[in-house]
C-alpha cells in the first residue's frame, strides 16, 4: 500500500481517537459536576467518579424511599437498582449528616 495512504489513515485514526477521548473526558467532567464532594474541587479519577455516582444514586433512591417519593419515579429507580446494588449507601441520618454521609470514603 502507498506510504502516503498509510500515513493519512494513521493521522485520521489518531484524530478520531483524540476526538473520542475528548468526548469521554467531557462526559466525565459533566458527571463530576453533579457529584457533591468535600472539598468540591477534589480531583477524582474516572473510576472514583463512576463509583461515587453509583453510591449517590443509591443514596438518592434510599432518600426517596424514606420520604415516600413519587410512586412512578420510585418504580423506575427500583428497576435500575441492580446497577447500584453493589454500593452501600448509608442512611441520610449517618453520623456526618447531609449529602456527605454517602461520600465519606472519598474525603
Amino acid at each position: 500500500m502507498d506510504p502516503q495512504v498509510l500515513c493519512f489513515r494513521k493521522v485520521l485514526t489518531n484524530t478520531r481517537e483524540r476526538w473520542r477521548q475528548q468526548n469521554v473526558n467531557s462526559a466525565f467532567a459533566e458527571l463530576r459536576k453533579l457529584l457533591p464532594t468535600h472539598p468540591p474541587e477534589k480531583k477524582l479519577s474516572k473510576n472514583e467518579i463512576l463509583r461515587l455516582a453509583m453510591r449517590y444514586i443509591g443514596f438518592l433512591v434510599q432518600l426517596l424511599d424514606q420520604q415516600g417519593g413519587q410512586p412512578e419515579l420510585l418504580c423506575l429507580l427500583h428497576s435500575t437498582r441492580g446497577l447500584v446494588s453493589d454500593t452501600e449507601a448509608p442512611s441520610p441520618g449517618s453520623s456526618s449528616g447531609g449529602s456527605e454521609a454517602w461520600a465519606s470514603p472519598l474525603h
